[in-house]
């Protein structure tokens, strides 16, 4: 019988030539004894494998069983924990981390021997390829999500990015603009036509999300009694083989007779165009119905009177009936702030704005967080009922206020 831990003792091993120790880890759940062998060509390394076993053993790090590598371990986590838990834009881009950055430079490594160094390691490597720093940080939370993950299914011990900090991300492009800079902008867009004039009033008073303003569809718009449902977006989903389609191997999922989209069954979605979709956005508190002020709603009658109609029932598609893509409308909002005199930001910057604003103007926090269509403004803050007559004061404070 093996020695307690602290006693374990170091014998040579005729049959393979090497030094050994047994390790008596108690008994498993079927009552049999659980024990492991550790060994070493040299007596003095074996000695520093026992004191770093019983180490781990000790202070409740040590995992027993065959450890996997970072890229066997990405793999399994993105189909089997991740993909119930996000949505498919932010699936893709788990894959999308794990092809490009995360197989390439940390991919053969354990997961019990990843450092601290090959982390960093990582976010080096990645600036020297021209990665953005934002993508870089983005990266760095995933792996250490999964890292989280590894530790609650007791595969490793811990996750090494909380050992370290997170990189930090550089954009120029992000903030709010100044009610003097939403006033310029909302002068040249209306100058432009009512279709544009309605698109960024909406974007700059509702604080849509881009996706959110994409998908909208005039049947989700009232109206008459000024409000718009905020339930649907659009996104783009990559495509995945069909159950029982045979295709060989080396056969893009795209081009797959039986292809479907690749979500979970139970992601509400309804087919747009092309491997475009609407969707459901993932949280509750995104699913939301926000009130017009006036000058928009007067803004979207107007564009209604003269908007072509589309198949798709969408309220700005582009000249063919389609939705937009995202890059074509965030270049055009760049041309309208350069147009306005204004320093161009990214198109998220126009919710910002509302926001802030909104917070300036003194408007409470848990009001704005649902007009937002937030998970949560202060995480202290308990949810708390808005009537729909503070939405409408909120909105009309705001109108007003850009006058």
């Amino acid at each position: 019988m093996s020695s307690p831990i602290g006693e374990s003792p170091i014998y040579w091993k005729e049959s393979r030539e090497l030094w050994a120790c047994d390790i008596n880890l108690g008994r498993r759940p079927n009552g049999k004894p659980h024990r492991i062998q550790i060994t070493s060509k040299s007596r003095n390394k074996l000695v520093d494998k026992r004191r770093a076993l019983i180490r781990e053993i000790e202070d409740g790090t040590f995992t027993s069983g065959k450890v996997p590598t970072v890229s066997a371990w990405w793999d399994y986590w993105i189909e089997n924990i991740a993909r119930p838990r996000v949505v498919p834009r932010v699936l893709a881009n788990y894959r999308s981390y794990g092809r490009k950055h995360i197989s390439q430079h940390l991919g053969k490594r354990k997961l019990n021997k990843l450092s601290v160094d090959d982390v960093r390691f990582l976010h080096s490597e990645m600036a020297k390829g021209g990665v953005s720093s934002r993508t870089i940080q983005a990266v760095h939370k995933t792996l250490s999500k999964c890292l989280k993950d590894a530790v609650r299914e007791g595969v490793v011990g811990f996750n090494i990015c909380d050992r370290m900090d997170v990189p930090r991300a550089h954009s120029d492009e992000r903030g709010a603009f100044s009610v003097a800079e939403v006033r310029s902008i909302l002068r040249v867009a209306e100058g432009l036509g009512p279709k544009e004039h309605s698109k960024w009033l909406t974007a700059l008073t509702v604080g849509t999300r881009q996706a959110e303003r994409l998908g909208l569809e005039w049947d989700r718009v009232d109206l008459k009694s000024g409000f718009i449902d905020l339930s649907w977006q659009i996104q783009s989903i990559p495509w995945a083989h069909g159950a029982g389609c045979g295709c060989k191997p080396e056969r893009q999922a795209a081009s797959c007779v039986r292809r479907r989209p690749d979500a979970e069954e139970s992601f509400e979605l309804r087919p747009c165009y092309l491997g475009r979709w609407f969707v459901r956005p993932k949280t509750e508190s995104s699913r939301r119905m926000n009130v017009l002020p006036e000058p928009l709603l007067d803004a979207l009658r107007e564009w209604r009177e003269v908007a072509p109609p589309n198949s798709l029932g969408l309220v700005w598609p582009d000249s063919r009936g389609n939705p937009v893509w995202g890059r074509d409308d965030r270049k055009e909002f760049k041309e309208l702030c350069l147009s306005a005199g204004v320093r161009p930001r990214d198109v998220h910057s126009a919710r910002h704005s509302m926001v802030t604003i909104l917070l300036e103007l003194g408007v409470d926090s848990e009001v704005i967080r649902q007009i937002a269509g937030h998970s949560s403004v202060l995480a202290t803050r308990n949810y708390m009922h808005v009537s729909t007559g503070q939405a409408r004061d909120a909105m009309g404070l705001l109108s007003k206020h850009l006058e």
